[in-house]
């Protein structure tokens, strides 16, 4: 197996508050990074999953809005739901069992954006 330095990245994991802080010295030619997209997974160093909430929330937010689009070009509702399933529904489950715990910190954002979005559709 052949490894593509130019497409390398390193991420060192570390515990949230650690007493003692070891940091390895970085790999010659590797860049270390404090985030990186796994499959599709957005991590930190902290293992934490703000970051990928964030991105599932943006995502969601933009594609409400492509739905937005569609009903008012005339989408009848049942294409519309599976639009929804299909674009939405679809992106906030893969993964979940991963992320799901920082999910719940969001839920409240959450429900309130999505009310406002089916308020205008």
């Amino acid at each position: 197996m052949i490894l593509n330095i130019t497409k390398t990245k390193e991420i060192v994991f570390r515990r949230p508050n650690p007493r003692l802080s070891l940091h390895p010295s970085p790999l010659p030619h590797i860049e270390q990074v404090k985030v990186v997209k796994l499959l599709g997974l957005v991590l930190t160093e902290r293992l934490r999953f703000d970051d990928h909430v964030s991105a599932v929330l943006k995502v969601g937010s933009q594609r409400m809005y492509l739905m937005k689009l569609l009903r008012a070009q005339g989408l009848p509702v049942t294409q519309l739901n599976t639009v929804f399933e299909a674009l939405i529904l679809n992106k906030i489950r893969y993964a979940i069992p991963a992320w799901s715990g920082y999910f719940f910190q969001y839920i409240s954002y959450l429900r309130l954006d999505s009310l406002r979005h089916i308020s205008t559709l």
